[in-house]
């Protein structure tokens, strides 16, 4: 009877244990929502550098620099500044071969780096409506501290966002998003690290896009950072 009594009390407890390192849902979207609108606010005064580098099979074809800032009307502004790179095309046949490939390519990073741009920053509201419907998936990363929250279909259908959130800072960890452009079964995955100013100003410092069926590669790094617009 005493060891049956004492099964239960660890069942009992073991249930009490993984109770506790569940987090508050409401809270845990709360601190994504008003960190990713805290930062959107923050950056306003801020200026600073972007840098795209593309690699296509393992071969680094190009890099983009922009100055950015924001507008007196809050639109994000992005100048090309001397520093970027890009191969120079063979002439003849085999140039010209080589110059439709680009295009092909280039058509499709422009469409790799506007579909960041749908997912970055989340929206508030749209992840207020999958919490609501009950899709949000749950993982502990580091129990009554850090958590990762999966949002299904948050942009089309078939797409898994999930953002990785520390509650005792109150800050986010990380982002990932997986999606697709083209075809469904052609996936590409992109995945953000966030970092702190000194004065606290969370930003995207790196985003890490892979595309398996392009052979394709596209990172974006955020640096530079000062404030006023740089102009």
């Amino acid at each position: 009877m005493m060891k049956k009594n004492f099964l239960i009390w660890l069942i009992i407890l073991a249930g009490a244990g993984v109770a506790s390192a569940q987090p508050d849902m409401k809270e845990t979207l709360s601190v994504i929502q008003s960190s990713l609108a805290k930062s959107r606010a923050d950056m306003q005064y801020y200026s600073w550098v972007e840098t795209i580098r593309t690699w296509v099979d393992n071969e680094l074809k190009s890099t983009k620099e922009n100055q950015c800032y924001y507008s007196v009307d809050g639109k994000l502004v992005k100048i090309a500044t001397g520093n970027s790179d890009q191969p120079k095309t063979p002439g003849g046949i085999r140039g010209k071969i080589i110059e439709n490939k680009k295009e092909a390519l280039s058509e499709y990073i422009d469409k790799s780096l506007e579909k960041i741009r749908e997912y970055l920053p989340p929206d508030g509201d749209k992840l207020q409506k999958i919490y609501d419907g009950g899709k949000v998936g749950i993982q502990i990363l580091s129990p009554g501290k850090q958590f990762k929250l999966s949002f299904p279909d948050y942009l089309q259908q078939g797409d898994l966002l999930s953002i990785s959130v520390d509650i005792a800072e109150k800050k986010l960890i990380a982002l990932s998003v997986s999606t697709w452009i083209d075809k469904p079964e052609e996936m590409i995955v992109f995945d953000v690290t966030y970092k702190i100013l000194p004065d606290g100003t969370q930003y995207t410092a790196l985003t890490d896009l892979q595309a398996s069926a392009k052979n394709l590669k596209i990172e974006i790094e955020e640096s530079g950072f000062r404030k006023g617009s740089g102009n």
